[in-house]
């Protein structure tokens, strides 16, 4: 068993309540704080993709010791979970916002949403979150076997690192190289180059790094999920999430889960479901850092979507949950028909693979990573991204024949915590091999 220190951007948990707010509440508390200490009422479990995956890792006890480094504006230090010991890096406003315009470019560039031009105070303040991030890992220096590192929000921490101990940079979003800048794909590649190696979730994203010719180990994993954490429910929680959201008995429904922002293209789903017959559910809210900054995208992006749905009389077929619970999620789930993708480009798209674990066909897009996953007319359909006339089509051939999710209770498998973590300690064994010599 090795020791593992993990950084994400987005914590495992989010606080209601800020460390100030909660001394008030408490009194003293000694960090690293026992969350069992605490009220329910006073923080959640993130919904995040890589932060549910690192959560459902680490529940594995694959690691003889985990800790995490995650950005909490305002959060206590440090907290103990049962899993793992979670450390926060603050960050005052101003910072945060610049940092926020930083990422949220790159973002924004390599899901083709827009340009980003480089400011440098933006630059500088990603920068400084990254060494941050990185000064607190290095504090687990003495007793970690791998530094393992998540998405474009730490790109730098690998260099920081350095030679310390392995580094592992696992890149969860699009890299399509032709659709970046000359300026952003060389930032990228060298970031890339400082890790010991860089895993990315698809064969499409993996083709595209070897075409740059970065020097740098390289490992395709796909995403993963623990099927078994995905409950059962009865139909007192079914028919309780019907009445919540207006679902009539007969309704055929349209499943997505994600976060509210452009990037996952619910406006296709919108103007889709106007030529089908069911009922769309929109499940999700906005972005960590967005609601943080209290300049929330996720509800200007609600606005744009509920408008879109007046202007094309849909209103009426859209439904609009805001932030889901589990047991809720569950629910919803088990009520679809179909679970729908429909962005335009997506590193992955783990909410398939829910979806897939309640047997629900999925439709996928074709710019989405895990429609390599897909078999047609047999687990899901996919459709042409941005094409709106062939995503009604395959949603209403995946309502025709609900027979088509069975096979994707085979398929999730090949995305389960318990394959990824085999293909992740080959990808250790491999950062490593440099040290053991």
């Amino acid at each position: 068993m090795i020791s593992v220190a993990i950084n994400t951007q987005t914590p495992p948990i989010r606080f209601s309540l800020t460390y100030r707010d909660l001394l008030e509440k408490y009194g003293y508390l000694e960090p690293p704080i026992d969350l069992n200490l605490l009220s329910n009422d006073d923080y959640h479990i993130s919904v995040g993709g890589v932060a549910k995956m690192m959560l459902s890792l680490i529940k594995t006890r694959a690691f003889s010791k985990s800790r995490w480094v995650s950005l909490g504006p305002g959060y206590p230090p440090s907290v103990k979970m049962e899993e793992a010991e979670v450390y926060f890096v603050d960050l005052d406003a101003k910072s945060l916002a610049n940092y926020t315009r930083f990422k949220e470019g790159l973002y924004n560039e390599s899901h083709g949403l827009s340009k980003y031009n480089l400011v440098g105070e933006e630059y500088i303040a990603y920068a400084n979150y990254n060494w941050l991030s990185a000064q607190k890992l290095l504090e687990f220096y003495n007793d970690t076997d791998i530094y393992f590192i998540n998405d474009f929000q730490q790109l730098l921490v690998g260099g920081i690192i350095g030679p310390s101990a392995p580094a592992v940079l696992w890149y969860h979003i699009p890299f399509v190289p032709e659709n970046l800048s000359r300026k952003l794909k060389e930032f990228l590649i060298k970031a890339f180059e400082s890790f010991d190696l860089v895993i990315l979730s698809t064969k499409r994203d993996l083709e595209g790094l070897v075409r740059t010719g970065a020097k740098v180990k390289v490992k395709q994993i796909y995403p993963f999920i623990d099927p078994s954490s995905y409950k059962t429910v009865g139909r007192k929680e079914i028919q309780y999430i019907e009445d919540k959201y207006q679902l009539k008995s007969d309704d055929k429904v349209i499943l997505v889960v994600a976060r509210m922002d452009p990037m996952k293209s619910q406006d296709l789903a919108i103007s889709a479901i106007k030529n089908v017959d069911a009922k769309l559910v929109l499940a999700g809210d906005g972005s960590f850092t967005s609601k943080t900054l209290g300049h929330d995208k996720g509800s200007m992006w609600v606005s744009r979507l509920k408008e879109l749905a007046r202007s094309l009389g849909v209103e009426n077929k859209v439904v609009f949950t805001g932030y889901v619970p589990d047991e809720e999620l569950f629910a919803l789930y088990q009520r679809a028909n179909v679970v729908l993708l429909p962005s335009r480009i997506e590193g992955f798209g783990l909410a398939v693979c829910e979806g897939w674990v309640y047997g629900k066909p999925a439709v996928v897009s074709s710019g989405a990573g895990i429609s390599e996953l897909i078999i047609e007319g047999g687990n899901g359909f996919v459709f042409k991204s941005g094409n709106i006339d062939e995503l009604a089509e395959k949603l209403k051939l995946a309502l025709k024949d609900e027979k088509v999710g069975s096979l994707g209770k085979e398929t999730v498998k090949k995305c389960s915590v318990s394959n990824a973590l085999n293909e992740l300690k080959e990808g250790f064994e491999i950062a490593s091999e440099e040290y053991k010599k």
